[in-house]
Parts: structure tokens; sequence; C-alpha cells
């Protein structure tokens, strides 16, 4: 081939090849918009799950959104609003490790996050949480420490508990004396 019909040839390849670009960028950029105007609805749902303590619900509909618009910035506010929920004392289902994380990727997103300064606080608090659970994993060996005065009532009470299975013992065999029938 020569240098003449290569030439031509490669300018239709990059002129098909910057269309193709164009158009795949125009179609990226309607899911972003349309996770946009959902973006109230999803999180209105989420905090009524929330609210009813159905954290598995809330943080799968949070997931989800994430999923369907991951390139939106309203994605990274689900990390946020995910994290926030694990937080809860009452989410017996989620560990502070599982806030760290999404809020670690939310502060990732960079400064332009909408609730970066809180994601910090939220980010230490759910560190020292998750430090007090480490320590509270392993606890501390117990000591148990025996009273004199303990000691002394459990030997007694043993005593007396002993006495009185005697005297039961007593009474049972003097019943079965008395049943007995006499010989005249």
């Amino acid at each position: 081939m020569s240098a003449r019909r290569t030439r031509p040839a490669r300018a239709a390849l990059m002129a098909a090849m910057l269309a193709a670009c164009s158009t795949g960028t125009a179609r990226l950029a309607d899911p972003v918009g349309a996770g946009r105007s959902e973006w109230g609805t999803w999180q209105a749902q989420a905090a009524q799950e929330a609210a009813a303590s159905h954290f598995a619900v809330a943080d799968k509909v949070l997931a989800d959104y994430i999923v369907r618009f991951p390139a939106s910035p309203e994605a990274a506010e689900a990390m946020y609003w995910r994290a926030l929920y694990k937080l809860d004392p009452s989410n017996t289902s989620a560990a502070p490790h599982d806030a760290i994380v999404l809020l670690d990727g939310y502060l990732a997103t960079g400064p332009a996050a909408a609730h970066r300064g809180e994601a910090q606080t939220l980010r230490r608090v759910a560190g020292v949480l998750e430090a007090r659970g480490a320590s509270a994993a392993t606890p501390a060996p117990r000591v148990e420490v025996v009273k004199v005065e303990d000691k002394a009532r459990d030997e007694e009470m043993q005593r007396l508990k002993d006495e009185l299975a005697k005297a039961n013992a007593e009474l049972d065999r003097i019943k079965r004396r008395l049943a007995q029938p006499t010989k005249p």
C-alpha cells in the first residue's frame, strides 16, 4: 500500500474514533442527570427505613443508588448516609469498622464533599468506638474474691441442709414402720 492511500484511511479511522468518543460521553452524562433528579426519592426512602430501625433496608437502598449512579456526586452522599446509619447505636447489625470504610471512601471523593467536616468528625468517633470495641473483646482476667463471711455462711447452709436431709430420712423410716401391719 502506498502512503497516499493510508492517509485517508487513517483520517477516516480517527474521525470515527472521535465520533465514538463524543457519543459515549453524551451517553454517560444522562445517568448522572437522572441520578440527581432521583436522589431525593432514594434518600427519603432510606431515611424512612432508618427511622423505623430497618437499617439493613436503608443500607440496601443507598447501596443500590451507588451501584446505579456511581459517577454522580450524590453517590458520594449516599456513602456518607450509609456510614451515618452504621454508626447509629440502635443498629445492631453494623460495626464501627463498616462506617470507617464508608467515611474513608466519602472523604476520598475530594474537598467538594458537602459533609466533609462532619465526616471527619464521624471518622474520628468511629475510630474511637472501634478501638473500644477491640479492648472490650479481650476482657481483663476476672479475679474471684471469696470473703470469709461468705464461706462461713455457705458452710452453715450446707450443714443445715445435711441435717434436714437426715431428719427427712428418719421421718420416711418411721412412716414405713407405722404403715406395716402389726402381727397379732
